[in-house]
């Protein structure tokens, strides 16, 4: 689109998001072409100039798998769709408060006479296993999911096929450079949750209300965002692929 911005890596929902809770950086930014070096070696070129210049071998399709680019596109809004409810639907904090039906040992930490009916807090373990069992559904989703869209690619055209080539390259090089940041995603998020605790208790103790201030929703809002950013940065690839495959044919309104 003309007049728009190249997108930067700050610009990623998920380092706005982490942002605030890390603080101003205290070091001049390092650009992106300097922060990729850092996670590619000298020998990760012959890969790399394969990909480009060697022969494309098509790779096939499983017998039960519609190679066209129509069943790729429904098989990768069903699996976003998936992804996206589960979210919100899988998160315990949504889930009726049965208080006599929990113990400590699951999570659930009982709520005060105080509080309102629906204000159950929890211990981080809870928070965490929310958030380490999405991000492992992701994985489980979405490397298929891509996987498949590169043997569909593929069978489109010879410059379809060198482009999917590529991006197994690049899941290969980067795919665990990516894991290992993104699983220090729940140690972020402990200490997002310890520090808005402590500021809560100092509240509470600051005033004569009775009711602690209700910082937990806060901070289940806060988790849920950071999961749809995480989801949004995972779908990159998929939705570069999605977006390389050959347009739909137009439907024949007589037919």
């Amino acid at each position: 689109m003309a007049g728009t911005g190249r997108t930067g890596f700050t610009d990623a929902a998920l380092v706005r998001r982490l942002a605030p809770w890390i603080g101003p950086a205290t070091e001049a930014p390092v650009g992106f072409l300097d922060q990729l070096s850092a996670w590619l070696r000298w020998t990760d070129a012959q890969p790399l100039f394969a990909a480009l210049q060697e022969p494309i071998a098509t790779p096939p399709c499983a017998p039960d798998e519609d190679p066209s680019p129509d069943s790729a596109r429904a098989d990768s809004q069903a699996v976003l769709s998936l992804l996206t409810r589960a979210l919100t639907d899988d998160a315990p904090w949504r889930e009726a408060p049965r208080p006599q039906r929990r113990s400590l040992s699951s999570g659930w930490i009982k709520p005060s006479a105080a509080a309102a009916p629906d204000a159950v807090a929890f211990d981080f373990p809870t928070y965490r296993r929310h958030y380490v069992a999405q991000q492992q559904q992701m994985e489980d989703r979405i490397a298929p999911l891509r996987a498949r869209l590169r043997r569909v690619l593929a069978l489109q055209s010879p410059e379809l096929a060198r482009l999917a080539a590529l991006d197994a390259v690049t899941e290969r090089l980067l795919g665990e450079p990516e894991r290992r940041l993104l699983a220090n995603l729940p140690t972020l998020l402990e200490k997002r949750f310890a520090r808005l605790r402590a500021e809560a208790e100092v509240a509470e103790h600051a005033t004569s209300d009775a009711a602690a201030p209700p910082w937990q929703p806060h901070f289940q809002q806060e988790l849920d965002g950071l999961l749809q950013a995480e989801l949004d940065l995972r779908w990159q690839p998929i939705a570069g692929l999605l977006a390389a495959l050959p347009a739909p044919a137009p439907s024949d309104p007589l037919a």
